[in-house]
């Protein structure tokens, strides 16, 4: 999908990704964390970097097999390659973040997944491994 301004927006737990910029090599984007946003499954990703900056609100994360931390507003939850992670928003507040992915070839990946994840309640693990799979990530426990 296309904004008027040329700006694309990629369905995204039940909202969008603005993706504000982008190159072979990297991918701006800024989205927003739904309250109550359970987040996706605890996972790695082999072929691309991601960076989470949390512009209002706070999510928690969870890096490798540590225990889920809070990051508070202008907070950056990083994940490069083959580190797994994930992050949840448990407040009652909608949380905006800044998003960077590198490669760009990322936002492949985010346009399928974020339309599987839900804004709220479980996803179909079943729906979320195969999409894993095709993008070079997988689901780790």
């Amino acid at each position: 999908m296309t904004a008027h301004d040329g700006s694309r927006f990629i369905p995204y737990a039940g909202d969008v990704i603005r993706v504000l910029g982008k190159s072979e090599g990297l991918a701006v984007c800024r989205l927003t964390v739904p309250a109550g946003f359970a987040g996706p499954p605890p996972h790695v990703h082999h072929g691309f970097d991601e960076a989470i900056y949390v512009l209002t609100g706070a999510l928690t994360m969870v890096r490798d097999r540590g225990e889920p931390e809070p990051v508070e507003e202008r907070g950056l939850i990083l994940a490069p390659r083959g580190v797994r992670h994930t992050f949840a928003n448990p407040t009652d507040e909608a949380v905006q973040v800044l998003a960077v992915w590198s490669p760009a070839t990322a936002l492949e990946f985010m346009a399928e997944i974020g339309a599987a994840l839900p804004a709220s309640g479980p996803p179909d693990p079943a729906r979320l491994a195969a999409i894993y799979q095709r993008h070079d990530s997988e689901i780790v426990p």
